[in-house]
């Protein structure tokens, strides 16, 4: 073994510029543009329109520009700079120094950044990467051009200050000849990018600390095109807990003997038989999104998964945790240059095999909570019988609710409409043609603004749990046809007199 008597020289190993080739590689498209929003919050940017302009249907440039306090010659020479660490603040989201570089590099080949700064001299730089993977590289640009992109930043976020960055020789688009298919291609690559910022950024846009819309349109005309904000995802947005006593706080600590830090886990349990955008993140099934959700300065860095600390079950699709402590990310976390996840070192493992709530509840005994909750509803939703599918005239919302909460039969549709009906007659039931009619002449009562195929939603959903069981026999009984006649009789009634307490009444 060498000792400290063994060391004859010290040499300087500077990195070779062909590293530049692997940067990014971990990067997906919308992970790498919300990694240059971070740059924009470090920049205190309230702001931020992200532009994807295309060029024949193919995206061709990308363009994240913000409001933030902007660069002079001097900041944007460092941040251009591979491998740069500046001095970082406890709240910024910046960590290893290449962050812009690695982002800009995964999607694209040439990388352009335009800066004005209150006080000071606009400012352009433009990285090729194949000229920075030889001798890192960087090109001045003029104080012209600058001063123009300055204008079109205020065009495009009201303010002359802050930082526009472009990305050009994009490699990350569809290239075949399909029309069809390249069209299909930029609107996922769309509908992803929304989504990933809406829950990575949830709580900065609910608390209207940020605002980020998003472009896309052909290049040469998106000057004239109309930006649409990003709508927050709450991956913790539902109206009423799973159970009660939930969210539960547990902390653990570790278990160093001096200075042991600790780190406080806040406990969740959805509610069973959920659809709505934050459990499905993504679009996709919520089971995929059980796990830890980890924060740091408001921005998410994890979005679910177990991190070999427990194991992905259907029965825990419920149980969502969240970690919201920025001094955990060192001693317990350390985070990937991406800022995709998180590695969950041993000592974190280790302080949670011991932590409690105030009320004794252990990370096991909260799992379990979570799986009898999933089972628990399962078993309620399959005691319901299966039920006549709703089809026509019933709005998506409904159709979609009916079919997470009862089974439905198989080829069996239920249609709901408006036609003209005699005078006090409310709704009629054509049993053959599965079609239960209302009366066109108070339409308006109940769709004031103008009816439409899926209006009136509340009271076809009620007619529709009132009424559906007729529909699923083989023929109308003696017992169906009766409580038809008591229908009519009540709701031709119940539609009369509130036709006279609106003054409707013709």
């Amino acid at each position: 073994m060498a000792t400290d008597n063994d060391v004859v020289d010290t040499i300087k190993l500077k990195p070779a510029a062909g590293l530049v080739d692997s940067l990014g590689a971990q990067h997906t498209l919308v992970t790498a543009i919300a990694d240059l929003v971070d740059n924009s919050l470090d920049a205190s940017a309230d702001r931020i329109s992200i532009r994807l302009l295309t060029a024949d249907d193919a995206l061709v440039q990308v363009e994240v520009v913000d409001n933030g306090k902007g660069m002079d010659e001097s900041i944007i020479d460092k941040a251009m700079t591979l491998g740069h660490r500046r001095e970082y603040g406890a709240n910024d989201l910046g960590h290893f120094g290449v962050g812009m570089k690695a982002a800009s590099f995964s999607h694209s080949d040439v990388l352009t950044v335009w800066s004005s700064m209150a006080g000071e001299t606009p400012v352009g730089r433009r990285i090729r990467r194949a000229d920075f993977s030889k001798d890192f590289s960087c090109e001045r640009l003029s104080v012209r051009a600058a001063t123009s992109a300055r204008q079109r930043r205020k065009k495009v976020v009201g303010s002359t200050f802050g930082t526009t960055i472009v990305w050009t020789s994009i490699r990350a688009t569809y290239r075949g000849a399909n029309t069809d298919e390249a069209r299909t291609w930029m609107a996922n690559a769309e509908r992803e990018l929304r989504s990933h910022l809406g829950v990575t950024f949830h709580r900065l846009i609910e608390k209207n600390a940020l605002t980020i819309d998003i472009l896309v349109d052909e290049a040469k005309y998106a000057d004239e095109g109309i930006s649409t904000p990003v709508k927050s995802i709450d991956p913790f947005g539902y109206a009423q807990t799973g159970r009660p006593g939930y969210p539960k706080k547990i902390v653990a600590k570790s278990s160093a003997k001096s200075g042991a830090p600790s780190f406080e886990l806040t406990c969740h349990i959805w509610p069973p038989k959920t659809d709505i955008p934050g459990f499905r993140i993504f679009g996709t099934s919520g089971e995929a999104f059980q796990g830890f959700y980890v924060y740091r300065a408001d921005r998410l860095l994890q979005v679910g998964g177990w991190s070999d600390v427990a194991n992905r079950s259907t029965k825990r699709q419920l149980a969502r945790v969240v970690l919201d402590d920025a001094d955990a990310i060192g001693p317990f976390l350390t985070m990937n240059p991406e800022k995709s996840g998180l590695r969950f070192e041993p000592a974190f493992k280790d302080a949670l095999a011991s932590a409690v709530a105030a009320d004794g509840t252990t990370f096991d005994a909260f799992l379990a909570d979570a799986e009898s909750t999933y089972v628990e509803g399962n078993r309620r939703k399959s005691r319901r019988q299966p039920v006549i599918t709703p089809d026509r005239g019933f709005a998506p919302g409904i159709r979609s609710v009916v079919k997470s909460e009862l089974p439905l039969k198989r080829g069996e549709t239920l249609k709901i409409q408006w036609k003209r009906l005699p005078k006090g007659e409310f709704i009629d039931v054509d049993f053959g043609g599965k079609v239960l009619w209302l009366n066109q002449r108070y339409r308006q009562l109940f769709a004031p603004s103008g009816g439409s195929l899926n209006d009136a939603p509340l009271v076809k959903s009620l007619l529709f749990l009132l009424t559906h069981h007729v529909f699923e026999g083989a023929h109308l009984g003696p017992k169906d046809k009766d409580n038809i006649a008591l229908w009519r009789a009540v709701l031709g009634a119940a539609v009369e007199l509130e036709e006279a307490m609106r003054g409707n009444s013709e």
